[in-house]
């Protein structure tokens, strides 16, 4: 596996003269996750069924478009590590998402259910190991189409038994841009999202080969 700062650098040669093609992914799946999050928050009254009833289906409409689009953006990503892409990144997130979307609903929503539950009786701690234990769900999906959604979240615990920690301090390794990201009110995440999952991807393709090609 490589250090953390060549991961970076592999991630930035993955995006170099394609950063707003990417941020234009970003920017979809983050406005979209904000308006479910803020309108109904808006509306919401306790007393109001009309005010329960959109912060009900604001969390369907998460469920169903905002994950399977998040899991389409990231295999974009590994697409432009194998510089296999063959459309733009935007295009090839929406053949992704409506190829898959039935599998990364279902995984999507069990991951959820798991991680929440965990994090419920631990203070959030088993969350955060669950969460990573199930980072390489939607690689796993897209590479191996025969797999069900349950057989993806197993074969990703195994493939990150000993590196959970690894991706872990990859992740705060961004931590300087996250807060400069902060400071422009938002805007960086649209350029800092497809960084993280750029380095990700290139994280996924090294632990394939280190822990499942090898076998």
């Amino acid at each position: 596996m490589k250090t953390y700062s060549d991961y970076r650098a592999a991630a930035r040669e993955t995006l170099d003269g394609r950063w707003n093609e990417v941020a234009v992914m970003a920017f979809i799946v983050i406005i979209l996750a904000v308006l479910l999050d803020v309108v109904p928050s808006l509306c919401m009254d306790p007393t109001n069924s009309w005010a329960l009833g959109l912060s009900g289906m604001s969390t369907v409409i998460a469920v169903l478009l905002i994950g399977p689009l998040e899991y389409a953006m990231y295999n974009v990503l590994l697409s432009m590590k194998r510089d296999t892409l063959e459309d733009t990144p935007l295009a090839s997130m929406v053949q992704m998402f409506t190829k898959d979307w039935n599998r990364y609903v279902v995984a999507m929503v069990l991951i959820t259910i798991i991680v929440f539950i965990a994090a419920l009786f631990t203070l959030g701690i088993l969350g955060i190991i669950l969460a990573y234990a199930y980072k390489m769900v939607p690689y796993l999906l897209r590479d191996y189409p025969e797999l069900s959604a349950k057989e993806a979240m197993k074969m990703s615990r195994e493939m990150m038994k000993g590196y959970k920690w690894d991706l872990f301090v990859l992740d705060l390794t961004f931590i300087g841009w996250f807060f400069l990201s902060i400071l422009t009110f938002g805007i960086g995440f649209f350029w800092l999202t497809p960084y993280i999952c750029a380095a990700e991807a290139h994280f996924y393709d090294d632990l394939k080969a280190e822990v499942i090609e090898e076998e």
